[in-house]
């Protein structure tokens, strides 16, 4: 393996364990909070909505580093698959959504213009969480050891059952955990996609064909 190729796997890893400890850690940011409304609470005005915009940054973030995970191992390959195209495509979608819903509601007056973009369990979460399931469906085609993507597809399974404003935010850390126990796999083990190919023994020739 040449450093280019050292330093893009270093780079795969190092990203999906940060991405994925920031989202876990965002998670439980949400999860700690007071419990918000949910269904006809809502409308009673007992119970306000839990608050998620002001660290809506840090999950930013954590998409960002996950879809650079995803783009070095892209490059480590040097060929793009289709799924791993998808995941990447999806998280810088994710990203993009992100970006724009804090940057429009930071400038509006209510500060929830663009609550759907961003807050935690609407498109600013979901376009990452289906980048996970194309990041699972990916590794079931590389090599990977089976427990990595049957890990990413029960977490984004999982994830699409969150809501923030009661205890099931607590639905996401596993798309968090799903992406550290990658990183550190590709630190700890290396990639199998990035693996050189086997070599013959030594003087073995073509097998002749009759």
């Amino acid at each position: 393996m040449g450093p280019r190729v050292r330093s893009a796997s270093s780079l795969t890893g190092i990203s999906a364990v940060l991405g994925g400890s920031l989202w876990v850690g965002h998670t439980i940011l949400l999860a700690v909070r007071p419990l918000g409304c949910v269904g006809q609470a809502c409308f009673e005005g007992a119970r306000r909505h839990r608050e998620s915009e002001d660290i809506a940054g840090l999950l930013l973030v954590s998409v960002l580093l996950l879809a650079v995970s995803v783009a070095a191992a892209l490059r480590e390959d040097g060929r793009l698959g289709r799924f791993r195209l998808a995941s990447l495509v999806l998280l810088v979608l994710g990203a993009a959504l992100l970006a724009l819903g804090i940057a429009v509601n930071r400038g509006s007056s209510d500060g929830a213009t663009l609550w759907w973009l961003h807050d935690s369990d609407t498109l600013g979460r979901i376009v990452p969480v289906l980048g996970t399931l194309m990041a699972g469906i990916a590794m079931l085609r590389d090599g990977t050891p089976r427990w990595l993507p049957a890990l990413f597809l029960l977490a984004a399974a999982a994830s699409f059952g969150v809501n923030i404003q009661d205890e099931r935010a607590l639905l996401g850390l596993p798309v968090g955990v799903a992406w550290a126990a990658l990183g550190a796999h590709v630190l700890l083990v290396g990639r199998p996609s990035a693996a050189a190919p086997p070599k013959l023994p030594t003087g073995a020739g073509p097998v002749s064909r009759r």
